[in-house]
């Protein structure tokens, strides 16, 4: 065993999020080579008003602010956090609560470990937490390594942070163990693929990225180094014990609003190699059978963009090998990947809630800007055809697009309307760096190119002249008001749409009217005995689907 200690540091605002796959194997990974490991998570720990941060910026040429708070300074970690637009988290995880400030448990943690490395995996809405927490234990002097989405596709904004001595850009399961090996036994690490790292002298060395790794090489996840109560989560009333099981990595769809289709083009660009792989039905058993016989897993959550994304030999291999445990389980999949026979093989062998991202209703609207070139008559067949066979399912919608308007997103409510999902979510569109539609928002004069997304979708970082921040607001809030309430409604949800008093005061009446006829029983809820308001009614904070 090596004396050589790395902190892995998980910046999540949500306590009720799964555990990410992406920790538990680097944890395996460093174990397995004689690293000692060890893990701060943030979910359970109170976030102080610093902690939940939005970066946003002016649109250029236009001379108005887009969002709540400006700031100008890049790579300043004080400045970003005194700017910062806070969002406390409502947790159903109560009893798990920390009843302690992240920071003071980052110190504590810190002191107590003493790691010779800390590395961080962080998207682009955790990653000013990140730089908070790091910031707060900086002086220790302890190199840093930044992962993940954001260091991937924003490197030189990533690199930029003072609290950040290296990236990995790309996959890091190789360069990790690289950079480790090379630390512990004093060698220099400067030309380690995948990395960037910044020197003494400012200088950035910017090293190549070699090809994706072969997932069907790396070992079953330490799950185990995430606390006990991170393993469950509420799903109709009851309480599972659910884990990841990773069947996919990448996507081989290209919706514009998410960077998945950018890593298939950032690898093949760079090592003319497919980023989308798909992971052998023996290994997904293997990792099945240890999550089951020593974990107990009771319920599985198979980690994919696109769950459906197999052949009819590989789709039939799945339901072969899964009839094995046929544990309830969750996915994730597209409308037009669903048929009756699908549903009906899955649901034999455990197809317990399905995810579906909808995301628009306007067909011309979704295919020309989303890239989902689906018409309305392939979601409703589909959704039709899950709730027939009395599967869950929820349903993903997201508003305030480049170029939409309220009128545009009167169409998605139409769409809604038209099938009975369990439930439903509305989130304001994002421009993260590595989609498609970040660069459209750039090109437009809507987002200033500095701008780094917040954690929680309440709000527009955009100047979209057909979308006020406060129409955005609106119908965030009224949207599943507008889905399930009968038409005749429609009058008084249009008050409550409205950031004014009245608006308010209405909508304070029809949100208790709609949680007593919707959300009042296990049956109709996902989060356990009725759980909070689901993330479409909650006035500040989205509530996560599970």
């Amino acid at each position: 065993m090596s004396d050589f200690r790395v902190l892995l540091i998980y910046p999540n605002q949500r306590a009720e999020s799964l555990v990410p796959p992406s920790i538990a194997m680097f944890s395996r990974l460093l174990k397995d080579r004689g690293f000692m490991v060890d893990l701060f998570d943030s979910s359970f720990y109170d976030l102080d008003a610093d902690d939940y941060i939005a970066q946003t910026g002016s649109a250029p040429g236009s001379g108005k602010i887009s969002g709540d708070k400006v700031v100008k300074a890049r790579g300043d970690a004080k400045n970003l956090i005194q700017n910062c637009l806070v969002r406390p988290y409502e947790s159903r995880a109560d009893s798990l609560r920390k009843h302690m400030g992240a920071v003071d448990g980052l110190t504590r943690k810190m002191e107590k470990f003493q790691p010779h490395l800390i590395a961080v995996t962080s998207t682009e809405s955790t990653v000013l937490l990140a730089m908070q927490l790091l910031k707060a234990v900086h002086h220790h002097q302890i190199p840093t390594i930044l992962g993940g989405v954001f260091a991937t596709f924003a490197p030189e904004r990533a690199i930029d942070f003072p609290e950040v001595d290296v990236i990995c850009v790309g996959e890091g399961e190789v360069a990790l163990l690289e950079l480790c090996e090379r630390m512990q036994a004093g060698k220099s690490y400067d030309d380690v693929t995948n990395l960037w790292i910044k020197k003494a002298s400012g200088e950035i060395v910017r090293n190549p990225i070699t090809k994706p790794v072969d997932v069907d090489q790396l070992p079953v996840l330490d799950i185990e180094i995430f606390e006990e109560g991170r393993y469950y989560s509420p799903m109709y009333g009851k309480l599972y014990r659910m884990l990841p099981v990773e069947t996919h990595r990448g996507c081989p769809y290209t919706c514009s609003y998410c960077n998945s289709p950018s890593q298939d083009v950032f690898y093949k660009e760079q090592t003319g190699d497919k980023y989308f792989r798909k992971r052998s039905m023996e290994k997904v058993r293997e990792d099945i059978l240890y999550f089951r016989d020593v974990l107990k897993m009771n319920y599985a959550n198979f980690w994919a963009d696109t769950f459906f994304a197999y052949s009819t030999r590989e789709f039939d291999a799945f339901c072969e090998m899964y009839s094995e445990f046929r544990l309830p389980f969750w996915c994730c999949t597209r409308p037009e990947t669903i048929t009756e026979e699908r549903i009906k093989k899955l649901q034999d062998v455990g197809l317990h809630m399905i995810s579906f991202g909808l995301e628009h209703g306007n067909e011309q609207f979704r295919r020309n800007v989303i890239k989902r070139p689906y018409p309305n008559s392939v979601v409703i067949e589909a959704f039709q055809t899950v709730k027939k066979a009395g599967v869950h399912f929820s349903v993903n919608n997201i508003i305030g697009f480049p170029g939409e308007t309220r009128e545009l997103a009167d169409d998605t409510i139409a769409v809604n309307r038209l099938f009975e999902a369990d439930q439903m979510s509305c989130s304001i569109f994002q421009p993260y760096y590595g989609t498609l539609l970040r660069k459209v928002a750039e090109d437009q004069g809507s987002l200033h190119p500095d701008t780094i997304c917040p954690a929680n979708s309440g709000a527009t970082v955009m100047d979209l002249p057909g979308f006020t921040s406060d129409q955005l607001k609106g119908l965030r809030r009224t949207f599943a008001m507008y889905v399930k309430f009968p038409k005749s409604r429609r009058k008084e949800i249009q008050i409550a749409e409205q950031l004014t008093p009245e608006g308010d005061r209405v909508w304070d009446n029809l949100r208790e009217e709609f949680v007593a006829t919707y959300f009042g029983t296990p049956e109709t809820d996902i989060t356990e005995k009725g759980g909070p308001i689901p993330a479409t009614m909650s006035k500040s904070v989205p509530t996560a689907a599970a």
